[in-house]
């Protein structure tokens, strides 16, 4: 009868036991990018290291592995607005804008800028990028530090050819433990308008097509934002952007009357009213004010409509 009791005993403690201790956790799976999708990661950091330019007057870009399409990407609708390509090919190391807190030296024919980054658990990261006269990036330094203690340093070198185009991006990550460092290469070939990237992921190859039954840029902005900026343009003197905005009728409308839209230096506006439909009506206060004169009271008129690329100003008036 006693061994029944401690049997009894024991299997109840076993079972509060049970219930009390948790559950083995599950670990939920991790996902990992499959090497195609790897593969389509390099050559975007190609093409972002060439500033995009490949992408310069050019609609589609066609991505292959082993000889079939893995991805098709319209190119007018990658970025969010139109690229200035004619300001990028000119920006150089005296252009290039500045940051507040960055220090900055220029040492053989090239331009290294210093910043510095904090984060918690005191950690410190000292940036360091070295770019070439024409703003492309030699080398991008990362070190990290944790209080006094150095971590790791993440760097990527580019090389250049005579056209400066990346022929070649080297990833560093180098520990202070030299066993845990690590080394990967993209090696980039021009023909034309293929590249063909080769890096540990494989080989890609991208075509850049033009597409002549392209309708070129597609604005994403809402009539009111194209207003805006339409208005924005016109008081930074920027008459070419601002027909970005319009269509034909209406930038030949600016052409007629250019002198007037030259005169102007700066606009304020003070809300309005607005008609939406097919056709948008938009009626704003404004001061503008010209050049050698007072700011003036006016109402700005716009009638916008939606076109194959987006909203565009189909007309535009301003009354007393």
């Amino acid at each position: 009868m006693k061994n029944i009791l401690i049997f009894m005993l024991l299997a109840s403690l076993f079972r509060c036991n049970s219930q009390e201790n948790p559950k083995p956790l599950i670990i939920s799976e991790v996902y990992s990018p499959s090497e195609k999708e790897k593969l389509s990661t390099d050559a975007y950091e190609v093409f972002r290291t060439n500033k995009f330019l490949n992408f310069k007057n050019k609609d589609i870009l066609i991505e292959k592995i082993n000889g079939s399409v893995y991805k098709k990407t319209d190119l007018n609708n990658f970025f969010g607005y139109k690229k200035d390509w004619e300001k990028i090919q000119k920006e150089d190391t005296t252009s290039y804008t500045k940051k507040e807190r960055a220090k900055y030296v220029y040492k053989d024919h090239t331009m290294i800028e210093t910043d510095f980054e904090f984060g918690s658990y005191e950690v410190r990261k000292e940036i360091k990028t070295v770019y070439n006269p024409k703003c492309f990036v030699l080398l991008y330094e990362k070190k990290y530090f944790v209080g006094e203690n150095y971590n790791r340093t993440e760097s990527i070198i580019n090389e250049y050819d005579n056209q400066n185009r990346v022929i070649k991006i080297i990833k560093r990550t180098e520990h202070s433990r030299k066993e845990d460092s690590k080394e990967s290469i993209i090696r980039v070939k021009y023909e034309g308008e293929t590249v063909t990237i080769t890096s540990e992921n494989g080989t890609m190859v991208c075509e850049l097509i033009k597409d002549e039954n392209s309708v070129g840029f597609i604005s994403k902005l809402s009539a009111n934002d194209t207003a805006a900026f339409f208005q924005y343009a016109i008081a930074q003197q920027q008459i070419e952007t601002a027909k970005e905005y319009c269509t034909e009728k209406m930038k030949n409308k600016i052409e007629s009357n250019l002198p007037f839209y030259q005169s102007i230096i700066d606009i304020k506006a003070f809300g309005g009213s607005g008609s939406f439909g097919e056709k948008v009506t938009i009626k704003e206060d404004w001061e503008i004010t010209f050049k050698d004169k007072k700011g003036e009271k006016y109402e700005a008129v716009f009638t916008l409509v939606k076109q194959k690329n987006g909203w565009k100003i189909d007309d535009f008036e301003i009354n007393r």
